[in-house]
């Protein structure tokens, strides 16, 4: 059932012109009202003359698109080609490693997305343009079987742990959808400005008020968004607003948060930008920190807590597909 490189490529054209998933993360409170326009220009952060270390490489046409950390600091990413892999937490701090030193938790026709849930059942996005498009699950015994069938582009999911379900964007049509752990399915979020002609909603990250946040990949006059909505008391979107748009975050892919700071790997510029509760930017790391079409960020868990990784998609040169680590 897994398809080939070719073909998950040819389905998804979004793969080579927008980029795909996105994280979860954590996230102090936001003030202030944003705008649809850039605050400001962003500015070389203290970052950029580390270069970032390379946790592992994945070499080849299996290239790695997500990733989520377990409580035990345990380290899970998605493959495009339709593989599940979890680092161990004491690699997590390792340089140099291979696919090898992973284990294959499962296979689905394909993997973008991914999350773990409290019970160890690993969620994956799986994109395929056929009734195999929505969410997967793998059990922690290996065994895999689709959850719901979303037509589209399924991208990015975030665990909602005070209510037991998972939060999705769908990239094609630009929405966010409820998906309980049965399988049904409602939609969360539905605005306007999630929506694009060409890729939008993506990666999709909780700050540590619980406000939702969402990126959107190519909005018009190339410039990028990241989308704000609280969680009302049942669970509901509030009302959305926009925290940063511009040219800045054009190729917005999966993001994270921190400290009031929401973290966004920017794929076809090879950056990853933060955003300030003000939504002032500034750069974090570049392609001189290696960085190769990068398509997520995610802080580390435990003793990597100052720890930033960095998932290098690297669709057009699969032989720089990686996982990199840099330190705040």
């Amino acid at each position: 059932m897994k398809p080939t490189r070719r073909r998950f490529l040819s389905t998804s054209v979004a793969l080579t012109t927008g980029g795909l998933a996105g994280c979860s993360g954590s996230r102090s409170e936001i003030s202030g009202d944003a705008t649809e326009t850039a605050t400001s220009a962003p500015t070389e952060s203290a970052m950029t003359d580390r270069s970032a270390e390379t946790v592992i490489s994945v070499l080849g046409e299996r290239v790695p698109e997500n990733m989520a950390f377990d409580t035990a600091g345990n380290l899970y990413f998605g493959i495009t080609a339709g593989e599940v892999r979890r680092l161990p937490a004491d690699q997590t701090g390792a340089t140099g490693l291979t696919i090898d030193a992973t284990d294959q938790l499962g296979t689905l026709p394909g993997a973008i997305g991914v999350e773990i849930g409290p019970d160890g059942i690993v969620y994956a996005a799986v994109a395929t343009q056929d009734n195999r498009s929505g969410i997967w699950t793998v059990t922690p015994d290996g065994m895999s079987s689709q959850l719901v069938e979303i037509s589209g582009f399924p991208n990015d999911i975030l665990y909602d742990t005070g209510r037991d379900r998972l939060l999705v964007t769908e990239s094609s049509n630009g929405v966010v959808y409820t998906i309980e752990t049965d399988g049904s399915r409602t939609t969360w979020l539905d605005d306007d400005r999630l929506a694009t002609e060409s890729f939008g909603a993506n990666g999709i990250t909780r700050d540590s008020d619980g406000t939702i946040h969402v990126s959107v990949t190519r909005a018009a006059n190339e410039t990028g968004r990241v989308i704000q909505a609280p969680v009302q008391d049942d669970g509901s979107a509030g009302e959305a607003s926009v925290l940063f748009a511009g040219g800045e975050i054009f190729g917005a892919d999966g993001i994270t948060a921190r400290a009031g700071h929401i973290y966004v790997a920017v794929n076809s510029q090879n950056r990853v930008i933060r955003i300030s509760p003000e939504g002032s930017t500034s750069v974090v790391a570049t392609a001189d920190d290696g960085l190769v079409f990068p398509s997520d960020v995610l802080f580390g868990v435990g003793e990597q807590s100052e720890s930033l990784y960095i998932c290098n998609f690297a669709n057009r040169s699969p032989e720089d597909g990686a996982i990199l680590r840099t330190q705040m």
